[in-house]
């Protein structure tokens, strides 16, 4: 029995010296990995040191070339209106502005459909126009969809209704107001669009009247429960029942709340398109000058860490071209 229980000590015991010395090793590679890593650090930091005015030269130079890229192209200069259709179906007018995406190659066409001349046609660059998406319910708009990334199969988002949000980009953004004006006759010249904008009109027209009669109603159903009957046989005066004084009152409020609504989208929709925030004259660059000195400056640095590796380790280069 003695001798079981010293055998089975015994193992734990070499057990014991396997963890220590397996973990005694991991942390002695361990080290010896943090070791060369430490090392390569700083020899790429000295590196660095060493040739950081050749890579400066290279970056100062791609920093010139940026700004002579930047003098000789020509400029576009972004702007933004968002406007209001109402009763309108924001898609009809959304679709109908894209239309003119495709024409920005014809200045003699799109100057025909903006009824402005061939000379401002040329200078306008695209046109297009957006939705705003709301997310988790906002009432307000949280982004506009440039990018077209609304998916319709998520829940979290929606687009907002009545809301159109066109953008132009423009060569000389002196033709903006023109422009703005040319957008707004091109959307009232479309037969299609003012046909279903008047039919619009009349609908929510005819809504308001309908809930001014609903409300005449309610008024008169309220002061009959109210009124004192004389029953013609017995001459008894008694007083109608009432089951529920609040029910008829909701109801009011939500038919005059809803009356409210659509009148103040009559007020504010006498046109196709009511600008909320219109184009800004001082429009964004759509490449500002940083763009392109920090594209340029950092491709040339780039390119002169390279050019200085090799220039660095030109020799075994060279050595491995010829061995191999």
């Amino acid at each position: 029995m003695k001798e079981i229980n010293s055998e089975q000590n015994q193992r734990n015991y070499n057990d014991e010296i396997d963890i220590f010395d397996f973990c005694f090793r991991l942390w002695k590679e361990l080290k010896n990995i943090l070791t060369i890593v430490k090392d390569y650090i700083l020899l790429i930091i000295i590196f660095l040191i060493r040739k950081s005015l050749w890579i400066a030269s290279f970056a100062v130079a791609g920093i010139i070339c940026g700004y002579t890229i930047y003098v000789m192209s020509k400029q576009s200069y972004s702007s933004l209106l968002e406007g209001f259709t109402g009763c309108l179906d924001n898609k009809k007018v959304i679709s109908h502005i894209n239309r003119l995406s495709k024409l920005s190659d014809d200045p003699d066409l799109l100057a025909s459909f903006l009824n402005i001349t061939v000379e401002q046609a040329e200078e306008v660059k695209s046109v297009n126009a957006y939705y705003g998406i709301k997310i988790n319910g906002s009432k307000n708009t949280d982004f506009i969809d440039f990018d077209d990334r609304y998916n319709p199969l998520d829940t979290n988002q929606m687009r907002v209704p009545s809301y159109v949000y066109i953008q132009v980009s423009v060569y000389d953004k002196s033709v903006i107001p023109e422009l703005r004006e040319g957008l707004l006759h091109y959307v009232k010249s479309n037969t299609y669009i003012n046909e279903h904008f008047r039919v619009c009109r009349d609908h929510q027209q005819q809504i308001i009247n309908q809930i001014d009669v609903e409300i005449q109603m309610i008024d008169s159903l309220q002061h009959s429960r109210f009124r004192k009957d004389i029953h013609p046989n017995t001459q008894l005066v008694f007083m109608n029942m009432e089951p529920d004084f609040r029910l008829f009152h909701e109801e009011k409020l939500g038919l005059l709340s809803r009356k409210h609504q659509l009148e103040k989208e009559l007020e504010f929709s006498e046109e196709i398109i009511t600008i909320v925030h219109d184009f800004t004259p001082l429009a964004f660059e759509d490449n500002p000058k940083s763009i392109y000195l920090m594209i340029s400056g950092s491709i040339m640095a780039v390119m002169g860490l390279f050019s200085a590796l090799l220039w660095q380790y030109r020799k075994r280069i060279w050595r491995l071209i010829i061995e191999g």
